[in-house]
């Protein structure tokens, strides 16, 4: 639904365009109706062009995607088993453990994720994990028994976060991006150029294209941004409902 109310309005003003540039005196149609073949094989060109890159760039996006996922999932898993593990230790350092979770998940949800999406990190949030890193250190000399298993756990939460890090920082290139944009501009309004002798036919076949080219620069848009708000993004509910869990 989303994608259907970004596209409704873009649909609107390239209809309102078009039927400008049809009825106007801006061009003579009979001239590019009288030119089809070269005015298609160029078209189909810059299309072709478009859509190996963005088909390229979509996959890269969409595995970057799915590695991101997991590594949200591995960190909140991580730290539930984490939490639950710890009430094996002392009341001291359980009840350490306990607060560092709680409150790495508060500055997560808070301000962690805007900061990201845009590479930064929060000096409060490096300042809880180091807590808890010095805490689970400690379990070695309080419970020996559990250290080699809470390492070994720590050692993946530890490994999740970092590739949360590296995935929600990474995105498409400057320049490779703005060449998306360009080309995708480029089809869209020359659709509007195109030679066809029947008008209504025209114009399902070029908002068909425009509408088609639109969808996929918006997939890419939200592919490049994850964290961000869009038709699909991934968002802290995870680390919410384990929060409620713990805090209830």
């Amino acid at each position: 639904m989303k994608l259907i109310k970004r596209i409704f309005p873009f649909a609107i003003i390239f209809s309102i365009i078009f039927v400008f540039i049809r009825h106007s005196t801006f061009y003579d149609t009979r001239v590019l109706v009288e030119s089809l073949t070269g005015v298609q094989t160029l078209f189909g060109a810059i299309g072709i062009i478009f859509s190996i890159i963005a088909a390229f760039v979509i996959q890269k996006e969409w595995e970057q995607w799915n590695a991101l996922v997991d590594a949200v999932k591995g960190e909140v898993d991580g730290l539930e088993k984490l939490y639950l593990w710890s009430n094996n230790f002392s009341p001291d350092i359980r009840e350490k453990v306990h607060g560092n979770i709680a409150d790495y998940l508060r500055l997560i949800i808070k301000e962690g994720w805007q900061l990201s999406e845009r590479g930064e990190r929060s000096p409060e949030i490096e300042r809880i994990f180091d807590e808890l890193s010095t805490t689970i250190y400690h379990v070695s000399a309080t419970v020996p028994q559990f250290a080699t298993a809470t390492f070994a756990l720590f050692s993946r939460i530890m490994d999740a976060r970092s590739k949360r890090l590296l995935y929600s920082a990474e995105h498409v290139p400057d320049l490779l991006n703005h060449t998306l944009g360009f080309a995708a501009f480029l089809l869209i309004g020359l659709s509007m150029f195109v030679g066809v002798r029947i008008e209504w036919l025209a114009y399902l076949f070029t908002i068909s294209i425009a509408c088609l080219v639109y969808s996929v620069f918006l997939v890419l848009y939200d592919l490049n941004r994850p964290l961000e708000p869009g038709d699909w993004h991934i968002t802290t509910k995870e680390y919410e409902y384990l929060l409620a869990q713990i805090t209830q």
